[in-house]
């Protein structure tokens, strides 16, 4: 056979006799010839991106040693070109439980581009950090060997035994030494438990000793608070720097101190614009009355009331209104517009005059304004700068009056206060029996009303006496106090000098509501379950203490709502509830009626629930 050699055959053995020879060009030396570079290997890192991100609900109040922070971890793969790597998925940080890969995106074992995988973390609040106030966690997650950015998460905790303190000056500017500054203080009990009893005190730099702030026996419920207040005196010092700054910080309860609390006092002139003369307006605060405040301007207290038409009682007035004071410095000393009012925390041997010796003040105004109570560990009003002043000089007419309240104090509207009215003959002749003893007193009634029986006559040093009633309303409850201002005539004598008396809303009051699970009834033996709900009203937290509803219907004597020790927070309730039995008297009745009152914790009791059950 003949064998047939093709051309490219030939030409390829050829060409490679030469190569190996020398005596053709290798490709490397042949600039037309290029060879193939050599691909670097992409490393794990360039091939796999991965991005975390994570979430936890900060809306709970984490408060409690052993309580469990859930965090959620979304680990996202912003891109994957890996292949046969185990993904080997961990999260630093809180430890994580995460799923299977293959229960996410397209369900395979591979974290594909743009796929998601969420992951658990229980965390347990341990001691230090409940102390420290947050939780820090710092997590990293790490897939087919890449890392992931970092994310920092912080949460917040609150201490079970916390206090904070809030601090303010009134006024908050100084012109010249001696000049009185009252600071303010807000003790919050900002922890989740339940402070004291206990006696909580500020301690400030400006002040030379602790203040006790409340009751020595004080107890703080989550979230409430108690205020108090300190004089600051200006000092000469002062004078040479433009603004004084001074720190407290309050303690007590078992808690920590709390945080410093600053107010700074900037110097100016407060008074420059207080020629003695003018008519100007008063912001009135907290404390203030209309008289007080017309003493404190040097004003006539008669004609600041008539200055002031707007006020439809001029013994009520309230924090944040501005009334108008005439021709000021024409009754005495411009005092203002430092405050008009202070405070002061009775200790064990004050005395009314012990206390208005301290502060410059009157002590029979002083009486007047707290209705003649001092008891230790309670604040009463200061009237500063009355110090010297007759409030009641003997009458020339021999008529005086005197007058009191019972109670001295209210804590919700519909209250019933009972006021007093003394008249005395302090002369020498008989007075009466006419005109008739009268009283004017715009708290109660717009007219003059008649007081003891007709024909009354009133020897030398004698007294006649009356009673009328006071309804506290609405707007009462938003004063701070509601002040008598009355005068007694009659019996051939002129008009008494004014007879105050102040009655304080007070910081502890209760409210009660009474439901029942059947309005009607129809048979003997048939039984009524009565609920009762005691709403602390006030602005203070009322016991511990053992509260009780006095509800007839029930039982002749009171009995026993809620825990012995119960402690009730500023709005909040306890409940507890009564079994009624019908009896066949009751079948003779168109109702049968509860009438409760609940009463405990050193609060005003309430006033009287009715509920009638119908006879079906």
């Amino acid at each position: 056979m003949k064998k047939i050699i093709y051309p490219f055959i030939l030409t390829a053995i050829i060409s490679l006799a030469l190569s190996s020879c020398g005596l053709f060009p290798s490709s490397s030396d042949d600039p037309l010839i290029i060879p193939a570079e050599a691909q670097a290997t992409p490393s794990i890192a360039d091939l796999v991106k991965i991005e975390l991100t994570a979430q936890v609900d900060t809306s709970i109040p984490y408060n409690t040693v052993g309580q469990i922070i859930k965090f959620k971890y979304f680990v996202k793969a912003v891109q994957n070109g890996s292949s046969n790597i185990a993904p080997n998925l961990t999260i630093t940080g809180v430890a994580a439980t995460c799923p299977a890969i293959n229960t996410v995106g397209n369900l395979d074992d591979r974290l594909d581009q743009g796929e998601t995988i969420e992951c658990t973390a229980d965390h347990p609040i341990t001691q230090a950090e409940l102390d420290s106030g947050a939780v820090t966690n710092i997590a990293t997650a790490t897939i087919y060997g890449v890392n992931s950015n970092q994310v920092n998460t912080t949460v917040p905790t609150v201490p079970a035994k916390a206090l904070t303190l809030t601090k303010t000056a009134t006024p908050t500017a100084y012109d010249r030494a001696g000049q009185i500054i009252t600071f303010q203080y807000v003790i919050k009990n900002s922890g989740s438990s339940q402070l004291g009893p206990d006696q909580f005190k500020v301690t400030d730099t400006g002040i030379t000793t602790p203040i006790n702030c409340g009751d020595p026996t004080l107890t703080l419920a989550p979230n409430a608070t108690v205020t108090c207040s300190a004089n600051y005196t200006v000092t000469q010092a002062d004078l040479g720097f433009a603004t004084v700054t001074t720190t407290a910080t309050a303690s007590g309860g078992g808690a920590g101190p709390s945080q410093p609390a600053t107010a700074t006092i900037t110097k100016g002139t407060t008074s420059s614009n207080l020629t003695p003369g003018a008519t100007i307006s008063h912001l009135v605060v907290e404390g203030e009355w209309l008289w007080q405040i017309a003493r404190c301007y040097g004003a006539d207290p008669a004609k600041t009331v008539a200055a002031n038409p707007q006020l439809a009682n001029p013994a009520q007035i309230k924090a944040g209104i501005t009334v108008t004071v005439p021709n000021i410095g024409s009754n005495g000393k411009i005092y203002a517009p430092q405050p008009c009012v202070g405070k002061h925390l009775v200790q064990s041997g004050d005395t009314w005059s012990s206390i208005a010796a301290k502060y410059g003040a009157d002590p029979t105004i002083m009486q007047m304004a707290n209705s003649n109570t001092l008891t230790v560990g309670k604040e009463v009003k200061v009237p500063f700068y009355t110090a010297g002043i007759n409030p009641q000089p003997q009458p020339s007419n021999a008529l005086s009056l005197s007058v009191t309240a019972t109670p001295t104090t209210y804590g919700q509207a519909g209250q019933v206060i009972t006021i007093n009215y003394v008249i005395k003959n302090n002369g020498t002749t008989t007075l009466g029996p006419t005109p008739p003893f009268t009283i004017s007193d715009p708290l109660v009634s717009a007219a003059a009303f008649n007081c003891g029986p007709a024909n009354t006559t009133l020897a030398p040093a004698a007294t006649i006496s009356c009673s009328v009633t006071h309804t506290i309303t609405q707007t009462d409850m938003g004063f701070a106090s509601i002040s008598i201002r009355a005068t007694a005539s009659g019996g051939g004598a002129g008009t008494s000098p004014v007879a105050e008396a102040v009655i304080l809303r007070s910081a502890a009051a209760l409210t009660l509501t009474t439901t029942a699970n059947s309005p009607t009834y129809s048979q003997v033996g048939q039984v009524i379950t009565f609920t009762y709900v005691i709403k602390n009203s006030g602005s203070a937290t009322v016991g511990p203490a053992q509260f009780t509803i006095s509800d007839p219907l029930i039982n002749p004597t009171p009995f026993s709502c809620g825990v012995p020790d119960a402690t009730i927070a500023p709005n909040a309730t306890i409940t507890c509830a009564a079994n009624y039995t019908v009896t066949q008297a009751d079948l003779g009745f168109v109702s049968v009626t509860s009438n409760a009152t609940a009463s405990g914790g050193g609060a005003t009791p309430s006033q009287p629930f009715q509920l009638s059950i119908i006879k079906q």
